[in-house]
């Protein structure tokens, strides 16, 4: 049997940045405090297309529609910072009810180097969370429509 070093990684050093759209140019702002990043699931439904001659009376389904995908996390609170200033503006306008759409990058390499990937969603909520004795975070939600085929952004 074939021996194989590790090529694992830890997750340190993992990055969300949100990019905001005025006028055809995109300002990213990083959003720091995350102690865990995952990227959203957006597992395409199954669509059933099973037939009177499906092989091995076997049911079918082909890949559906991605659904949008209800995003959350905490996050260390920064009050001040520039990314929890951005997320309690971009939450302030979902709960008046003009959310502002913007682009979502998870960035596991801030070398540019490995897995990049854009979706574009809205911020749903965030909300400053915390007990006595312990560090403040905040709870960020999000809804994710859809990735991005291109992110052209260089990263410095």
């Amino acid at each position: 049997m074939p021996q194989t070093a590790f090529a694992g990684d830890i997750a340190y050093d993992w990055e969300l940045w949100i990019g905001r759209t005025v006028a055809e140019t995109t300002t990213w702002t990083q959003i720091l405090g995350f102690e865990a990043l995952p990227f959203p699931d957006q597992t395409p439904e199954d669509v059933d297309v099973t037939h009177m001659q499906s092989p091995g009376r076997t049911r079918e389904t082909i890949p559906g529609l991605l659904p949008v995908a209800d995003w959350s996390q905490e996050k260390q609170l920064w009050p001040g910072s520039a990314g929890d200033t951005l997320l309690d503006t971009l939450a302030g306008l979902t709960e008046a009810g003009t959310k502002e759409d913007v682009l979502f990058e998870f960035n596991l390499d801030p070398a540019g180097t490995s897995i990049r990937r854009t979706y574009r969603g809205y911020v749903n909520n965030y909300i400053p969370t915390g007990t006595v004795g312990d560090k403040a975070m905040g709870a960020l939600s999000a809804k994710i429509m859809e990735r991005q085929a291109s992110n052209t952004r260089t990263i410095a």
